[in-house]
């Protein structure tokens, strides 16, 4: 299949995949602020949170090595399977040594069995996710997302609304929707082919695939950090309510991120082939181009329309928010560029810069914040989100040069870039001019980078 083509397709099936999660977040908010308490809800967010906290170190990111090496057509897809099941296992059963710990959490302690259990499931349901596709199975990993959400919604509804039973229902519906659709990837995609007995596991498979994922869980803790220290931060200065306020304004920017992620999700697939081939080079080079264009004038669409969906999205209390936006949306941006920039690394299975980059952004967010949120409230939070993703942008794009020498149109990149710049400043300034002027930058965009948009569109229309 022609690579334009492959990578359109994968980019549309786990779009219809992740949406669907999404979706489900937003359209079933309702239904559990009008049946649970705050503090239920609370308490959910408090495991899903500590889930997401603890999996990396259990786990070892082993799902990351497992899609990674998967792809690989020299490597034995039975042994890959095999050994990130493996190690999910053995993780696992340490995490359930550990587990005693988490009684010391009176809002955790009741729901003790539940958390195991969810826990479970969830590093399960990622390990083999990941290897299905990683054997470039899209269609049956972009459906099991779907079918993850729609037997989650009818959990909610029976458990919460039929049965009534509260916290421990909804609980119960994300520890079941995660093991039907662990049945539904192994029975989909005939996994049972995939496993060997422990014994038969190759030690140095396992070596190199451990020597691949160890290094992102410090790359995963960074990124935590990254995204999370500006709001503790923000509390111990301005208080709780500021904190609330920047975070609802995240939200726009977040609908830019899951756009990100969905892609690079589906450009993970495409990254591997013939890596590091003259033919290689140049499809990384113009997809990075074709990506960044794409970044620059849906940023800029969102920049320009900050206002109007803050009003749309945003309640009266929160709508002060809307001026958080632009600058956020501007973070956003380095990130996805960078989270592109980082697939070289995993294809070259080089991820010691992953750490290396991350942890430096991480220290000079929470330097920055230290400085520019005593000064400048959650503006200066925003500002010092930027900053790190700027930084992480900054270092891959040189380190990778070593193993990846992209063509890159720097100049216009530059432009585009100081453009948007300008942007932000217009419309956070709030002045009378401030749709014309923000309206004027977005064409100057689409005239500056008219060729690549052109490019885009002939890519969706043929897939040549």
């Amino acid at each position: 299949m022609n690579r334009y083509k492959k990578l359109i397709k994968n980019t549309a099936l786990i779009t219809v995949g992740n949406f669907a999660s999404k979706l489900l977040t937003f359209f079933l908010l309702p239904l559990y602020t009008a049946i649970l308490t705050t503090a239920e809800y609370g308490v959910a967010d408090l495991m899903t949170t500590t889930v997401n906290l603890i999996t990396p170190f259990f786990t070892l990111i082993i799902s990351e090595a497992v899609m990674r090496f998967a792809l690989d057509k020299e490597c034995d897809k039975k042994q890959v399977l095999s050994i990130g099941l493996f190690v999910t296992l053995l993780g696992s059963v340490v995490m359930l040594a550990f587990s005693p710990l988490i009684r010391f959490s009176s809002d955790l302690k009741p729901y003790y069995v539940l958390f195991l259990l969810y826990y479970f499931v969830t590093a399960v349901h990622t390990i083999i996710s990941q290897f299905v596709k990683g054997i470039e199975k899209v269609t049956v990993y972009a459906s099991s997302g779907v079918l993850h959400t729609m037997t989650f919604i009818a959990f909610n509804i029976l458990f919460l609304v039929v049965l009534k039973i509260g916290i421990n229902g909804y609980l119960l519906s994300m520890v079941l929707s995660n093991l039907i659709t662990i049945l539904y990837l192994f029975l989909g995609a005939k996994l049972w082919q995939y496993i060997v007995p422990p014994k038969e596991i190759s030690r140095e498979l396992a070596r190199k695939m451990l020597q691949y994922s160890v290094p992102m869980i410090p790359n995963s803790l960074s990124w935590w950090v990254s995204n999370s220290s500006d709001k503790y931060m923000l509390t111990f200065f301005c208080g709780v309510a500021a904190t609330g306020v920047y975070s609802v304004s995240q939200r726009i920017p977040s609908l830019f991120a899951t756009i990100s992620t969905i892609f690079i999700s589906s450009w993970q697939i495409s990254a591997i082939d013939d890596f590091g081939s003259k033919e290689s080079i140049d499809f990384y080079s113009r997809i990075y181009r074709i990506y960044s264009t794409f970044n620059i004038m849906a940023l800029s669409g969102l920049i320009l329309l900050t206002k109007p969906l803050a009003k749309f999205l945003f309640s009266k209390s929160f709508f002060d928010g809307w001026q958080f936006v632009p600058v956020l949306l501007m973070a956003f941006l380095f990130q996805a560029m960078s989270s592109y920039l980082g697939t070289i690394y995993t294809s070259a299975k080089k991820t010691k810069m992953l750490f290396i980059s991350t942890i430096i952004a991480a220290i000079a967010n929470i330097a920055l914040n230290a400085i520019l949120i005593p000064a400048f409230g959650a503006q200066g939070a925003a500002i010092a989100t930027f900053a790190s993703y700027l930084i992480i942008w900054l270092i891959r794009l040189i380190d990778t040069r070593k193993i990846i020498k992209l063509q890159i149109a720097y100049r216009t990149d530059i432009i585009s870039y100081s453009l948007l710049a300008a942007q932000i400043c217009i419309v956070v300034s709030d002045s009378s001019f401030m749709y014309f002027g923000s309206c004027v930058i977005f064409v100057l965009l689409a005239i500056l980078n008219f060729s690549v948009i052109k490019d885009i569109l002939v890519k969706f229309r043929t897939g040549k």
